[in-house]
């Protein structure tokens, strides 16, 4: 089982962004030994379809935490904003959970080590 997952969230607008970041992922060899989990925010089943042979799981990103009706007005993609902060919830097999927002990609692995790294003994590694 791969203790390590890298996590995103996309909605259909976005999905293109999506792929471009798997595919990003994907490219290193080193990814093999790393999950990919994707969290629904209005992707298409066409879509879900589309990037489910190259990720592990994909689950529906949910409202964790009471936020009014009137701030959301029907914009999902707003979850990733609370989402991130549960996703031991979402993704419960994994030890260390890096998030990476569906409109970056990865240039060099080591900065994917780092992060993992970072996290050693129950520690956060965090960037802006």
């Amino acid at each position: 089982m791969k203790k390590n997952v890298i996590v995103s969230l996309a909605d259909a607008n976005y999905f293109a962004l999506l792929e471009e970041l798997i595919d990003s992922i994907k490219k290193f060899q080193e990814s093999e030994s790393v999950a990919i989990c994707i969290l629904d925010a209005g992707l298409t089943e066409e879509q879900k379809k589309k990037i489910s042979n190259k990720i592990d799981e994909i689950k529906s990103a949910e409202w964790d935490i009471k936020v009014p009706g009137y701030k959301v007005k029907d914009q999902e993609w707003l979850k990733s904003q609370v989402s991130r902060a549960f996703l031991p919830k979402y993704f419960p097999n994994y030890e260390k959970y890096l998030w990476i927002d569906c409109d970056a990609w990865v240039n060099d692995w080591d900065c994917i080590e780092h992060y993992f790294k970072a996290c050693d003994n129950g520690r956060l590694g965090i960037t802006q």
